[in-house]
């Protein structure tokens, strides 16, 4: 008795999932049909459309490709920013280095080994006149 009220249930159940898909593949239909898709993607429309389609998908790898070469150059000015940092503290050591260098008593303690000493004497100034100055 039991088997034949759960039989009785499931063919019940059936008839309404039978009545449901109906409702619910016209829903869907509808609903595509609003938007009328079958003449949207007709082969005519799809044919006609492709060097439209072919046009965005150049633009599309124009962008990869420009956006690549941004990030290429981005790391390229970085290594460029961090060598030129690395350029300016060398030049300023070296800068330092030869200002040392020139110093007067340096400068003498390096000649002496040559022979060449520091005057002693005073400057003398060279006074021309006009006459001086004149061709003869």
């Amino acid at each position: 008795m039991t088997n034949e009220i759960k039989d009785q249930e499931t063919i019940v159940d059936e008839q309404s999932e039978q009545e449901v898909s109906p409702k619910k593949t016209k829903q869907a239909w509808s609903f595509f049909s609003f938007f009328n898709v079958r003449s949207f993607l007709s082969k005519e429309n799809v044919t006609g459309s492709l060097p439209f389609i072919f046009f965005l998908g150049l633009l599309a790898v124009m962008y990869i490709a420009n956006s690549y070469n941004s990030d290429k150059l981005v790391r390229q000015i970085d290594h460029t920013q961090k060598e030129l940092k690395e350029f300016v503290s060398e030049y300023g050591s070296t800068k330092r280095m030869l200002q040392d260098s020139s110093m007067r008593t340096i400068v003498s303690k390096k000649v002496e080994t040559m022979g060449l000493y520091d005057s002693v004497s005073t400057q003398k100034q060279i006074v021309l006149t006009k006459n001086d100055l004149a061709i003869k």
